[in-house]
Formats: structure tokens, C-alpha cells, sequence
């Protein structure tokens, strides 16, 4: 299901990106994709909010093991 879910946005997301400058402005499948400058914007902020999350996990893996290391 997941895999089903990850291959559909990867088709909207190039299509989106590849195809649709090229297309008429007056087209009606304009009406299905965002602007283009959203493009840029939610891959950035998915990417920065994933550095975030692994940076969060790492830095509670070191505070633990540092305080495993001081009761030994």
C-alpha cells in the first residue's frame, strides 16, 4: 500500500515539475497542481523537518549513553 502511495506522488511530483511548465496556462489540468514555487518549497521543508528528526534522535541516543556511561 505504501509502496502504491510513495509511486503516485513520485508521478505527480514529476509531472509537476517536468511537464507542466510546458503546458498552455489556459489548460484545465492546471486546476490539479499548486504553483510552481511550491515545488521548491515542500521537498525543502519535508527534507529540513527529517534533518530535525534525526538530529533529535541522535542527540537523545548520545544524552543516554552518556548517562549510561556515568553510572558504570
Amino acid at each position: 500500500m505504501l509502496f502504491y502511495l510513495l509511486t503516485a506522488a513520485f508521478i505527480y511530483y514529476t509531472i509537476w515539475i517536468l511537464i507542466m511548465p510546458f503546458v498552455d496556462k489556459m489548460n484545465p489540468t492546471h486546476k490539479l497542481f499548486l504553483d510552481c514555487e511550491w515545488a521548491i518549497v515542500v521537498p525543502v521543508s519535508l527534507m529540513l523537518f527529517g534533518i530535525c528528526l534525526v538530529g533529535t534522535f541522535i542527540s537523545l541516543v548520545m544524552i543516554k549513553s552518556e548517562r549510561n556511561s556515568r553510572k558504570t
